[in-house]
């Protein structure tokens, strides 16, 4: 059967049969409810955002104990709410303050059957648990969809995946699973923890057979099996499209992967939590923010916004949660707002320009100021250094970079030192530490850079 008319299939019976027992958990391939925005003005995307803003400020006045208590207290009126700046009343609510009120931020009046339990997948050591409710769920899947047309991709055309299973998971049970991937979703998927040759090899085999139209990964699980591809000398079928999230995207990544898999690479950028933020167009000049589901602030250490070429951390209000309500939730990332300039793709949507890392992907320099964790991977690329390393940051008085086998030269190492010297400045104590392996984390993702400080420089409410 031709591709095509296999897809259509997929598309016009097997999917609805699927929506339909699934309850309706996803929307139709041919009818995104979020397609209107494209012919919104950026004046209208504003408005929109902002009665998103107030419905959910009311929600949690009148629902969620934590929040009603906190808005007296301030003296916030949701209604009274003229824009999104206006926030910066509220203090920012960070994993610790949900771990501590986690009853209290719970909302009153959704039915059980309604209320979903998640987790964030723990690689800071602890798991983040939360609730979101079905059509919370609902709004998340059709908010990526409406990215992913951006990737000319779309549900029943065939998909690899290079995360973990728990970032893809079915609500069904397995053997439902199994059969709706088969006759649906149709889905390979890589285990990112797999790295021996002989998987490798499966895999690729797999892949050439499968086809995929669209490789959706964590960038440094598809660096792994890039690398393979591109050490045996594999042709692989190119893809339509490369979409990668959950962690920090380096420019010699999307090299590689636009090279050996050819198609663009499309950045997400997105937490499990709070579900996608933003994502990459096809112009590629930076990150449009989903402004439908949540309102994005990027802070300077004083608690101020950030101008547009200024990095800071990113807050996050979450819009579609009403059963746990996340309002100025502090995800613990840095970025950098962009300009007001539209965009080449003609998108009304505002933009980020760059997504920095997270602040366990972040170091802190000598003199206290907050240093990306891209600068230590580039340079350690730029040395040519073939081993596995990681960089960690038990204190802001130490760097300790551990490495892997093969070890490099004791050349290297001394011009990594200094070349790290030159980014956190000479009062820092950089020492090599020579380890059998580098594990990845819970969540299968692996980590170049380690802050093992509590937080840098927030601001304090």
């Amino acid at each position: 059967m031709p591709a095509g008319a296999e897809v259509g299939i997929v598309r016009s019976l097997l999917g609805p049969l699927w929506r339909w027992w699934d309850g309706g958990m996803e929307p139709s391939p041919r009818n995104n409810p979020f397609a209107y925005i494209d012919d919104l003005s950026p004046d209208e995307v504003r408005s929109r955002q902002l009665e998103g803003l107030r419905s959910i400020l009311r929600h949690a006045a009148g629902h969620v104990p934590y929040y009603s208590e906190l808005f007296r207290a301030r003296g916030l009126e949701p209604d009274s709410i003229r824009c999104a700046a206006e926030l910066g009343a509220l203090p920012l609510l960070t994993k610790e303050v949900i771990r501590e009120n986690f009853d209290a931020l719970q909302a009153s009046g959704i039915p059980e059957s309604d209320r979903l339990p998640d987790s964030t997948g723990g690689a800071t050591g602890v798991p983040l648990r939360f609730y979101r409710d079905r059509e919370c769920f609902r709004r998340r899947v059709a908010q990526e969809r409406y990215f992913d047309r951006w990737l000319g991709w779309s549900m029943g055309e065939p998909l690899a995946l290079f995360v973990t299973h728990s970032h893809h998971e079915s609500t069904s049970g397995r053997i439902k699973a199994r059969i709706r991937n088969a006759t649906y979703t149709r889905m390979i998927s890589y285990d990112p923890h797999e790295t021996d040759e002989e998987y490798l090899e499966a895999f690729a085999r797999e892949f050439a057979r499968f086809r995929p139209v669209l490789i959706k990964c964590f960038p440094n699980s598809l660096a792994v099996f890039a690398d393979f591809v591109r050490r045996r000398g594999r042709q692989l079928p190119p893809v339509r499209a490369i979409s990668c999230a959950g962690e920090n995207l380096y420019p010699r990544q999307r090299r590689l992967f636009e090279e050996t898999f050819g198609g663009p690479v499309f950045e997400k950028y997105g937490t499990r939590d709070a579900g996608v933020i933003a994502c990459e167009c096809p112009s590629h000049d930076g990150l449009h923010v989903f402004t439908e589901g949540a309102v994005v602030e990027v802070l300077r250490p004083d608690g101020s916004a950030a101008a547009a070429g200024e990095s800071g951390r990113v807050v996050v209000t979450d819009l579609f949660n009403r059963a746990m309500p996340l309002i100025r939730y502090d995800i613990g990332d840095m970025a950098i707002p962009a300009d007001d300039a539209p965009c080449g793709c003609g998108s009304p949507l505002p933009r980020l320009r760059q997504i920095l890392g997270r602040d366990r992907d972040i170091v802190i320099d000598a003199e206290g100021r907050p240093r990306v964790g891209y600068l230590f991977v580039e340079t350690v690329k730029d040395l040519h250094a073939e081993a596995q390393f990681q960089i960690v940051q038990p204190d802001r008085e130490r760097l300790i970079v551990r490495v892997a086998e093969p070890r490099p030269g004791a050349d290297v190492l001394q011009r990594i030192t200094r070349e790290f010297e030159g980014i956190v400045g000479p009062g820092m104590q950089i020492s090599v530490e020579f380890v059998d392996e580098i594990p990845r984390d819970p969540s299968g993702k692996y980590r170049y850079v380690v802050s093992e400080l509590t937080r840098w420089d927030a601001p304090e409410a």
